[in-house]
């Protein structure tokens, strides 16, 4: 039996926090280069661990400004409702934000993606069809409800992931504003099928 919703966390939950891994990892792989330059005392060495290091810092410090930026919306959890949308029926949506009296937001988009390869190791991403949401703003208890609904046309696919497929399909539900001239964006995914033939 299908579940009732789904909380969904958006993608940018997830950004700072990777790229700063990304820069310890960095670091880490740096400090065995100046270990073997100082035993070899190679200029050319000493130069690929400092570019190695101030990599690993820029990472660092791209990611702290993405957790800040992040920071000012907070984790905005997506429900879904159902679990899944079913393409040509309608599902239902609330995203809590934790902040009261937010009106920022106008318009819901929800967009449908292509990922396809187009050379060994190389992919692109395009939009192959997207459409909006106006949400109904409910403040509640300090908090800032957005509800909408929204029904997936007969003729789209549905979320394709498959390993080994050169051509992939995800959709997203998303919002952008900008806030103290900077744009802040939110970006979740939401799984879709086929409505099953009635047995």
């Amino acid at each position: 039996m299908e579940k009732l919703n789904k909380v969904i966390y958006s993608k940018e939950s997830k950004t700072g926090v990777a790229i700063q891994i990304f820069g310890v990892v960095c670091f880490f792989a740096a400090i065995p280069l100046l270990h073997t330059s100082t035993k070899s005392n190679s200029p050319a060495l000493y130069l690929f661990f400092a570019g190695f290091f101030s990599f690993s810092i820029l990472l660092w410090v791209i990611g702290s400004y993405q957790r800040r930026k992040f920071s000012k919306l907070g984790k905005t959890p997506l429900t879904l409702t159902p679990s899944v949308c079913t393409i040509g029926e309608e599902f239902k949506c609330s995203i809590e934000i934790r902040k009261p009296d937010f009106n920022s937001v106008k318009e819901i988009s929800i967009t449908l993606w292509q990922r396809r390869k187009i050379a060994d190791d190389e992919y692109r991403n395009d939009i192959v069809w997207e459409s909006s949401a106006t949400p109904n703003i409910n403040h509640v208890d300090g908090k800032t409800i957005l509800d909408f609904s929204f029904t997936i046309p007969h003729d789209k696919e549905p979320t394709k992931k498959g390993f080994f497929s050169n051509n992939k399909y995800y959709w997203e539900a998303s919002f952008e504003f900008v806030e103290s001239m900077q744009s802040i964006k939110r970006t979740w995914e939401i799984p879709v099928k086929i409505k099953q033939a009635s047995q």
